[in-house]
Order: structure tokens, then C-alpha cells, then sequence
């Protein structure tokens, strides 16, 4: 695996909020992981050393716990849980929890927690009402726990299927409990004579069965019915007409409030108020119900505030999450941006140079042949001034050079060889002014040589297109003195404004008749001037305006109105940091719907510049 700067900035953010956070789940889980689809991860298990622990050939990615999390086992994005298995690090059961971590539409790796099931496990068997036996399955068929096949189990490392288990007594239980009902918690197996009592658990998609023989439930009615029978049988002879006469009053009433009370408790509402004046075992019954009505609506109450300060938390703690892989996606644009545009300083300056030396020694030579040229002419015309008449071959040479068009020529094509390399010379010196993007220092420059050099370089987007006019720049500079920044940087802040200037105007021409494009040209106006110890850039535009609602968010990161592949949203955003961040100015946007819009830097001529 290859240790990446991405991966390497991606780690340390992952293990800075895995241990900040790691120990705030731990009351919950045993762990918290965040595992790279490079095989690179970060664990933070409370007094366990699991990284140490684990095998130096373990592939990560293999595993269950990271690959139903991937994009092609979990499109939809959601938090999957593993089957039942023996960490082969710690030697415990555990099941984990995984959830999948992208950066847009890119998969980075899996986050998640895993939950020690041994205590579980020995409970589930241990825990059972005489003669039942419990027993814990996955909805896919995958045996877990079972009091019988615990060695199966384990030597199938949690992957032991029903299906694979000559069990018919097992299968029957499957089945009627995957086809039964959502809502059902009480299923017959009349043909194995017994009762499955049966909860759910949604998360994992397990299955608690407690399996309840018939039996068990025949031989203790019959005993209680027995009892019953006899003890009435007596009572009832000796108790009958007294009860007749009192049963209305003393004891029906009471109990119609008492199941009425039960009623109103079961619908949620706490509010109960019994009869307690009475004296005997009713009276006690009421006053006791009410005692429970009280301490379960307190309980509910205490329950749901901490429900509540739980769900907090959490939306807290997701939401710092959120803004901190926000954040680092942000800065890892930035520094992506940063590097491109130290690589095209780089490589402007480069072939500038290169090609500043073979320009600069045509244009010096250009001025020796224009010399030697008048030279020859001059020697031409007075040789023919001595010898009009030269011999035949003399005249048929001169007549077949066009000796008279090269005297009248000459002179103009070297003024145009030397307009041109003076042309050139003037782009190599924009290149190289633009070039210094990459320079780390702050100095005194010409903040209109920087304007001018964007302007130069951008001139290819300015001239006259097939779908549109040439675009005019009007600049209107003011006396301005050296200002102190740097310079590579504000370049770039022009260069993004006055390329969002032309992209506007683009965009406007698609949107108007060309009659209305030829009364109202596109036109850019650059003013500059000195306020009170400030130097103020103005870049104007008649294009179509931004609204409210975009302007608002206009120096928001990865914010952009453009088409996908036309804008990363990032240009603004980094011109904005670059002027209020790093030069301590400010950069703000006027704009009007349908007449244009101004973007405006503010810059003070001394300023403590960060380093």
C-alpha cells in the first residue's frame, strides 16, 4: 500500500476524531473503527492494544464487517450489520456495525462499532424457564446462539446455516417464524405441540425464540384447575347468598374504576385519580394503583428527557462530524488547487524563459539587418546611378528579383518582424509577471502590471468569437503607489474575477438577440484609486446580474451556478481568503439584475501579512 499525502491527511483527521469521539461511545461499544479501502484503519478500543493484536497479513477489505458497507453490496448508503464471528485479534463473538463513509460519490472506507456478544450468548442458554430452551437467528438462516449446537457454531465461525442442519424440528421453527406476521409475538407449532414466543430485533435482524412445550402449559392448568375447583366447590357453599348482597356495591364497582383505571394507564394517560377512602383490601388495591400510575408517569417523563438528551447528543456529534469531513474535504480542494496553480507558475515561467532567449536574440539582431539592409539598397541605387545601362544579364536578373518591389518591401517586413518580436517579448514579460504564483514572499509591485498580465493572458477569451463580438476592457488606473503584497496571489484574484466577468457575458449573449448584443456591446471596466490609505480594484461587467439568493452564497466553498465540469465552486472562495485573509482587505460584489455586476478589492497599503 502506498502511503499517499491524501491518505496520510485522511488518517490523521480519521484518528483525531476517532479518539476524540472513541471514548464518549465507549459506554455504548467496545470500539470505535474507521477503516480505509486501502487496508489502513484507526481503532480506539479502550485498554486494548487491537491494532498490536491483530495479524500483520489481516486484509481489512475482505472482511464481512467492511464489504456490506461497500458500494456494490450497500448502494443505498446505510448501516449494515455483520452475522456472528470470532475476532481473531481479542479470541471474543462479537457482531459489528458498519456504516459507509464517501467523499461525493467517491468510497473511502467504512466507520463503525463492534458489540461483544459473549455475555449474550451464555445468558441466552443459561437464562430459561424449566423445561423451555431459547435460541437466536438472523433472518437470512444463519444459526447464532443455540443450546444444543454451540460447538457447531463455533467451529462454523458464525456462518452455520439452518438449511445446512438435518433438523426438520429446527426448520419448522425458521419458517414459522420468518412467515409469520411483523406484529406477531406468540406462534403454535401444533406439529411439534408447543409455543414460540418470539421478539425481533431490527437493527441486526435477529430473531429471540423461547420455545414452550405444550406440556408444560396442560400440566400445571390441570393443577391449578383441580385446586380451583375444589376450593370454589366449598366456598361457594358457604359464601353464596352473603356475596349475592354485596357484590354490586362493594365489589363490582371498584373493580369497573380499577379496570377502567388499567385501560387509561395502558392508552398513556397518567392522569388517574381511585377511591382510596375505603378501608379494606380494595381501598389498599386503588391506593397502591395510584402509587404505580405516579411512579410510572415519572418514569416515562424521566425516560423520554433522556431520550431527548440522548437524540441531542447524537444530532450534536453527527453534526461536528459532518463539519469536520466538510472541512477537511475543503482544505484538501484547497491545497489540490494551491499545488496546480505553484505547478502552472512553475511551467509559465518555465517556457517563458525558454522562450525569451531565442526572442530576445531575433529582436537584437533585428536592428543590425535593418542597417545592413539600408546599406545594400543604398549601395543598389548608387550603382545604378553611375551605371544605368548594365549589361543584359545584369538587367535580366534585376527584372526577374523585382529589384524595385524588394527596395519598396524590405524596410516593411523587417518593421513588421520587429513589431511582432516586440509583440512577443511583451507576452513573455506578462508570462513572467503572471509566473508568480508560486513566489512565498511579499513585496512591492505594480498592482496594475499585475491587471495587465491577466489581461494578456486572458486576451484569447477577450477577442471576437464565432458566437459573440470581442468583448471591450476600458481601464481607468489611478496614480497608484507600490503596493506590498503578493503578487502571485492577487494575480490569481484577477485572473478569477475577470474570468467569471467573460463567463457572464457569455452567458448573456446566449440569452439575447444579436441586434441587442450590437447596441449594448460587452464590455469590462477596470478602475483603480487611492483612498485613505487603501488601494481600491473595481471590476465591472454588463452582463446579466446575480440575484439575492446566489449572491448570499457567492464566496461559499464548492458553491457555483456553472454547468458540471465548467466551475469547482472553489475560485471565489480562495480569492476571498487570498484578500481578507492574507492581505487583511476585503473583497465584496454589487450587483444588479439585467444591468451587471461589480466585484470590488479593497487592499491597505501597509497591513500585517501572514506568513
Amino acid at each position: 500500500m502506498q502511503i499517499t499525502k491524501e491518505l496520510k491527511q485522511q488518517l490523521l483527521t480519521a484518528n483525531t476524531l476517532i479518539s476524540a469521539y472513541g471514548s464518549a461511545w465507549s459506554n455504548q461499544f467496545v470500539d470505535t473503527y474507521f477503516v480505509r479501502r486501502e487496508n489502513a484503519t484507526t481503532t480506539y478500543w479502550k485498554g486494548v492494544p487491537i491494532l498490536l493484536e491483530t495479524p500483520p497479513d489481516f486484509y481489512m477489505p475482505k472482511e464481512e464487517f467492511f464489504y456490506i458497507a461497500d458500494p456494490q453490496h450497500n448502494p443505498s448508503r446505510s448501516t449494515k450489520w455483520t452475522g456472528v464471528y470470532l475476532d481473531l485479534s481479542v479470541k471474543v463473538w462479537m457482531i459489528s456495525a458498519s456504516v459507509p463513509v464517501y467523499e461525493g460519490d467517491r468510497f473511502l472506507g467504512v466507520v463503525g462499532h463492534d458489540v461483544v456478544l459473549t455475555d449474550l450468548m451464555e445468558h441466552t442458554i443459561q437464562d430459561q424457564l424449566p423445561g423451555t430452551y431459547n435460541l437466536i437467528f438472523r433472518s437470512d438462516g444463519r444459526l447464532i446462539v443455540h443450546p444444543d449446537r454451540t460447538a457447531q457454531i463455533q467451529q462454523a465461525q458464525g456462518q452455520l446455516k439452518i438449511d445446512t442442519i438435518n433438523d426438520p424440528h429446527l426448520n419448522r421453527i425458521f419458517q414459522l417464524v420468518t412467515n409469520a406476521q411483523p406484529k406477531t409475538h406468540v406462534l403454535e407449532n401444533s406439529q411439534d405441540r408447543e409455543y414460540l414466543a418470539v421478539t425481533r430485533l431490527q437493527g441486526p435482524d435477529w430473531y429471540f425464540v423461547t420455545v414452550y412445550p405444550k406440556s408444560l402449559l396442560s400440566g400445571e392448568a390441570w393443577d391449578m384447575a383441580q385446586f380451583i375447583l375444589i376450593s370454589g366447590a366449598v366456598a361457594l357453599l358457604v359464601e353464596v347468598l352473603l356475596l349475592l348482597s354485596v357484590l354490586h356495591q362493594q365489589i363490582a364497582r371498584p373493580l369497573q374504576q380499577l379496570t377502567a383505571a388499567s385501560n387509561q394507564l395502558a392508552d398513556g394517560d397518567f392522569a388517574i385519580a381511585l377511591d382510596t377512602t375505603r378501608q379494606d383490601e380494595l381501598g389498599g388495591l386503588a391506593s397502591s394503583f395510584n402509587s404505580m400510575a405516579s411512579q410510572l408517569k415519572t418514569s416515562f417523563i424521566q425516560l423520554e428527557q433522556v431520550n431527548n438528551a440522548l437524540e441531542l447528543r447524537v444530532e450534536e456529534r453527527t453534526t461536528t462530524l459532518q463539519k469536520t469531513l466538510e472541512e477537511l474535504r475543503r482544505t484538501q480542494t484547497q491545497m489540490i488547487q494551491s499545488e496546480k496553480m505553484s505547478a502552472l507558475g512553475q511551467l509559465v515561467a518555465g517556457v517563458a524563459h525558454e522562450i525569451n532567449n531565442p526572442v530576445n536574440f531575433i529582436h537584437g539582431n533585428l536592428t543590425h539587418i535593418e542597417n545592413y539592409a539600408q546599406d545594400l539598397l543604398k549601395f543598389i541605387q548608387l550603382y545604378q546611378s553611375h551605371y544605368p545601362n548594365p549589361v543584359a544579364e545584369i538587367q535580366a536578373e534585376a527584372k526577374e528579383l523585382d529589384l524595385e518591389f524588394i527596395r519598396d518591401d524590405l524596410p516593411k517586413m523587417l518593421s513588421s518582424m520587429k513589431i511582432g518580436t516586440n509583440r512577443i517579448r511583451e507576452i513573455v514579460r506578462s508570462l513572467r509577471n503572471f509566473s508568480r504564483l508560486d513566489e512565498a514572499e511579499f513585496k512591492a509591485v505594480d498592482i496594475h502590471e499585475g491587471i495587465d498580465s491577466t489581461l494578456l493572458i486572458l486576451q484569447h477569451r477577450l477577442k471576437e468569437q464565432p458566437q459573440r463580438p470581442a468583448i471591450e476592457v476600458i481601464k481607468n488606473y489611478g496614480n497608484l503607489p507600490p503596493a506590498i503584497c503578493y503578487p502571485g496571489q492577487l494575480n490569481q484574484v484577477f485572473m478569477n474575477i475577470l474570468s467569471n466577468a467573460i463567463d457572464a457575458l457569455e452567458d448573456a449573449n446566449q440569452q439575447h438577440l444579436p441586434t441587442e448584443v450590437t447596441s449594448h456591446p460587452n464590455t469590462i471596466w477596470i478602475q483603480t484609486s487611492l483612498s485613505v490609505m487603501e488601494i481600491v480594484i473595481s471590476i465591472t461587467d454588463n452582463g446579466l446580474g446575480i440575484t439575492d439568493t446566489v449572491l448570499k452564497r457567492l464566496f461559499d466553498p464548492f458553491f457555483t451556478t456553472k454547468d458540471v465540469g465548467k466551475g469547482s465552486g472553489l475560485g471565489l472562495t480562495i480569492s476571498y481568503q487570498i484578500v481578507t485573509e492574507l492581505h487583511q482587505g476585503k473583497l465584496h460584489c454589487n450587483s444588479t439584475l439585467g444591468k451587471g455586476t461589480e466585484f470590488v478589492v479593497t487592499l491597505p497599503i501597509k497591513a500585517n501579512f501572514i506568513i
